[in-house]
């Protein structure tokens, strides 16, 4: 009867058998810490944006005011002649450690637990992989900062911009890339292009005020722009067997 039973289905729903077939002894198997399949990488990252945000959150203001400077980066006049510990390039690294508010970090860190697995998986295993999905990262977060300072001088306002949001904005085309290549990579784009494009024309300033900070869209579109060219191009120096096949 279980035989009949297995023979019909299979002939109704072929394609059942062949997505998953039940062992029973999986119930019996150790299973495995989610934390174990999850890349290190990514945990790292994600331990030393929070830990670097909370410190800035619980500083004295005369540290406060040394974080900034060492890692927001900062355009217009307001910022003329601003000293920086690391110098005028190291914010446009340092700023992703930075974050205004824990509902900023909290909303950040959820993107990178969400993207940033089958990202760091793509680029491999091991060393070589952890610092694919790493350069990936700065380099869209460089991107994204180059963005925003470009905005703020062409507008001639004063503008300082602090979050990881801008490297995270490149993981929204790098999943598109693995889902299902280019075209998905512009299909899963377009809507973040248009909330950002929104805010600019609405005004960071209204927005702004509703969810308490200020919202960096020229970081954000650099970042998009940046993740988007960076991502296949990385993937075939550091993982090649995953870039051959996408499309």
């Amino acid at each position: 009867m279980a035989h009949q039973a297995q023979a019909l289905m299979q002939a109704r729903w072929p394609h059942i058998s062949r997505v998953y077939r039940y062992d029973p002894s999986e119930d019996l198997r150790p299973r495995e810490p989610i934390f174990n399949r999850f890349p290190a990488v990514v945990l790292i990252l994600s331990a030393v944006i929070i830990g670097t945000s909370t410190v800035l959150f619980m500083a004295q203001p005369y540290l406060e005011d040394w974080m900034l400077r060492a890692g927001a980066v900062v355009a217009g006049p307001q910022y003329d002649g601003l000293p920086r510990p690391f110098g005028p390039l190291a914010p446009y690294i340092l700023h992703v450690l930075l974050h205004g508010n824990f509902f900023h970090l909290a909303m950040n860190m959820t993107a990178m637990i969400a993207f940033g697995p089958p990202i760091a998986m793509a680029f491999g295993r091991g060393t070589k992989g952890a610092a694919g999905f790493l350069i990936f990262f700065v380099g869209a977060s460089i991107a994204g900062a180059l963005a925003e300072t470009v905005w703020a001088v062409s507008s001639g306002q004063s503008q300082m911009m602090i979050g990881a949001s801008s490297g995270l904005s490149g993981f929204l085309p790098a999943v598109g890339w693995l889902m299902g290549g280019f075209r998905q990579a512009v299909r899963i784009s377009i809507p973040w292009l248009i909330i950002n494009l929104v805010i600019a024309f609405a005004g960071t300033a209204v927005i702004g005020s509703i969810f308490g900070i200020g919202i960096a869209w020229a970081a954000h579109l650099g970042g998009l722009a940046g993740g988007f060219i960076l991502f296949p191009i990385l993937l075939r120096i550091f993982n090649p067997a995953v870039a051959d096949r996408l499309r």
